[in-house]
């Protein structure tokens, strides 16, 4: 059975392949700043290993659930359940191998860490039986997987740091493969990210995240700007399932793409500054003005109304 896919070329033109079976047993680590291309990375990923492993996706902007037009995904809108059915469907997702996107859009951010913690810690909770391989993608991990404390509740990002800790940590001996993609390096927890053995790094531009990828790397600091100069959709790419040596990949195309498409300059609309307005504010200043004038009038003095 063939265990490795194609995610791309190298900057001769040469074929990179990611060795699926391997990365089960050794976990992956994406980084790169908003528009880097590190979501078109993930999908690539997912594309190319849909017919060989398991999936689950934990998809907090909604990207990826257009899997499901082309692909076997079960698509569940996290907004649609309470924290007791999110983990059963958890358990049930492990019992029948069935590759879902879990959607947590409609969510904010609590919630958001909430049902993520319920979910994993379902799918880690599975008994032995259930132990299927599969691969776990996270994507923006740093907002699951805090490396301080923000604005949220200290006991919901307590939970939900203990679910990414036990995917990247112990997971593996339980067929969970953890595939986790942050902005910032220096925003995600290092226990969870250390726990990662293959990484693809893409652009970014501060100093400490240059830093932080370059070790990974196993390069040194003089050489982490050539990760300031990568194009959209170039990584660098090394780990027992990738490459022993850093190897520069141009990630390929993939078949499914975000609803939201990219986003680019288009014509502004052709209305006069007079003509917006009355757009704008003509459903909303009408009420208003209605409102007054069924209000009765007021004497000074306190006297009575006419």
């Amino acid at each position: 059975m063939k265990t490795s896919i194609d995610i791309g070329t190298d900057g001769a033109g040469q074929g990179v392949r990611i060795d699926v079976q391997e990365l089960l047993a050794t976990r992956l680590l994406v980084q790169g700043n908003s528009g880097s291309g590190k979501s078109h990375l993930l999908r690539r990923i997912l594309e190319e290993s849909a017919a060989l492993v398991q999936q689950i996706v934990i998809d907090p902007e909604g990207d990826f659930v257009t899997l499901a037009d082309a692909y076997s995904h079960v698509v569940i809108n996290g907004g649609d359940y309470n924290e007791r059915e999110i983990a059963a469907m958890g358990a049930r997702i492990r019992a029948h191998r069935a590759s879902v996107v879990l959607s947590l859009e409609s969510l904010d951010i609590e919630a958001q860490m909430t049902c993520a913690a319920a979910f994993l810690n379902a799918l880690f909770d599975a008994p032995r039986e259930h132990w299927f391989p599969a691969l776990v993608v996270v994507d923006e991990a740093q907002m699951f997987a805090p490396s301080v404390s923000g604005d949220v509740a200290d006991n919901v990002r307590r939970a939900s740091l203990s679910a990414m800790t036990n995917l990247m940590c112990r997971g593996r001996k339980r067929g969970l493969a953890g595939a986790i993609a942050t902005q910032r390096l220096a925003k995600l927890a290092k226990n969870v990210a250390a726990e990662a053995s293959n990484f693809l790094m893409g652009r970014t531009f501060l100093d400490i995240d240059m830093a932080r990828a370059a070790d990974l790397l196993g390069m040194e600091r003089r050489q982490a700007e050539q990760i300031r100069d990568l194009e959209r959709g170039h990584f660098l790419g090394l780990g027992p399932a990738i490459s022993r040596r850093p190897l520069a990949v141009r990630i390929g195309a993939t078949r499914t793409a975000t609803r939201m498409g990219t986003h680019s300059l288009m014509p502004l609309p052709d209305a006069r500054g007079a003509d917006m307005r009355s757009m704008l504010f003509t459903e909303t200043e009408a009420p208003a003005d209605a409102a007054r004038l069924r209000a009765p009038a007021r004497t000074g003095g306190g006297g009575r109304t006419a």
